[in-house]
């Protein structure tokens, strides 16, 4: 009865141990004075994601989940609403479904965005 009840286990921790899930990590400065609303960031095959809100000056990490997505090559989607106004800009690379940056730092200012891209250290 032991041996079974450990091969069981050890199939149950092996099997959940597979989970590949996909996740581009941001990390967003909000430098423009205002609150930020509605903002996401996702690949661009994909029309849903969680949305956050900014106060001025918040730093906020963010994850975008990539899994579901086709594997292909191709680039991010930032939106948000800055003063009513709608703001979409594209920005960055993906390969193959995955992430090629390790971090990416974003700075929205009033007038400008800024990216600062980190990469794994191999």
């Amino acid at each position: 009865m032991k041996p079974k009840f450990i091969r069981i286990l050890i199939t149950i921790i092996t099997l959940s141990s597979c989970d590949n899930q996909v996740v581009a990590n941001f990390e967003i400065i909000n430098k423009t004075g205002f609150k930020i609303d509605a903002l996401k960031i996702e690949p661009m095959v994909i029309t849903d994601g969680k949305y956050i809100s900014l106060n001025p000056n918040d730093k906020v990490k963010y994850k975008a989940d990539m899994t579901g997505i086709a594997k292909i090559d191709g680039s991010y989607r930032l939106s948000y609403k800055q003063n009513g106004e709608f703001i979409i800009k594209d920005f960055g690379y993906y390969t193959n479904g995955y992430p090629t940056e390790k971090l990416t730092r974003i700075e929205i200012g009033k007038d400008t965005l800024k990216f600062d891209i980190e990469f794994e250290n191999y």
